[in-house]
């Protein structure tokens, strides 16, 4: 059994996860929470950890389940701000408590998935960018009035993001609101819509961490309360 007083982190989470992979694995190790998977398009691969330390309790076998994710975040989000987050694992089913005043009780069957090892990208990466996601969302909106794509580029240690469209050209520097460290120059092309629901569940106050490296996917990392997103978002041909 697991238990949370803050459901908050896990529900975002799972809402970030179930917007790209409708079904996926949860493993329950003795070192937390992990969720890895690539999206039926292959485009995106999410990389999720949560240590077992920030669970007010963690009293669980180590586990390796099926769940379907767009199912679990609609449980999710029937949590109430004031709800205690109950969740265990028997042999069929995932069990879902909230518990407060009132407490609700959801059952899920787990699912069979295919249980092959997703290897994340072993990628040196040129360029490390650290923005504000409030800053950043706000020029995605920008750049989504333009281009589905947006190119991302480094020049001579300034971060770029710029849109192109038959009716016009967005173009955002970016170094002022950015923490730039980068060994070369990059130029690198990427979907708008993937990239923008990559970050839709960044707390506007954190930062976002974007690495990148021409010809290679872009690596975006932030964190939703004790909980640490990765996304790999696979570039596109300039």
């Amino acid at each position: 059994m697991i238990e949370s007083r803050q459901s908050d982190f896990f529900r975002s989470a799972v809402e970030s996860i179930s917007s790209f992979v409708p079904e996926g694995n949860f493993r329950f190790s003795d070192k937390g929470v992990f969720f890895k998977s690539i999206d039926p398009s292959q485009v995106v691969l999410v990389d999720f950890f949560v240590d077992k330390k920030y669970f007010d309790k963690y009293a669980i076998e180590p586990n390796f389940v099926g769940v379907d994710l767009v199912e679990l975040n609609k449980i999710l989000q029937r949590a109430l701000p004031s709800d205690k987050l109950i969740l265990s694992i028997s042999d069929s089913e995932m069990k879902i408590a909230f518990e407060s005043q009132l407490k609700r009780n959801f059952r899920l069957p787990l699912i069979d998935v295919s249980s092959d090892e997703v290897k994340t990208p072993s990628i040196n990466y040129d360029a490390k960018i650290e923005i504000s996601a409030s800053s950043l969302k706000e020029i995605l909106k920008d750049a989504s009035l333009f281009g589905s794509s947006i190119i991302l580029k480094i020049n001579n240690g300034k971060f770029f993001i710029e849109s192109r469209g038959s009716n016009g050209v967005m173009d955002a520097d970016a170094s002022k609101v950015s923490n730039i460290s980068s060994k070369s120059d990059v130029n690198a092309k990427f979907s708008l819509s993937f990239f923008q629901n990559i970050i839709k569940q960044a707390p506007l106050d954190n930062q976002v961490t974007i690495e990148l490296k021409n010809d290679s996917a872009m690596r975006v990392t932030y964190t939703i309360g004790p909980s640490k997103m990765v996304f790999y978002l696979a570039h596109m041909i300039l």
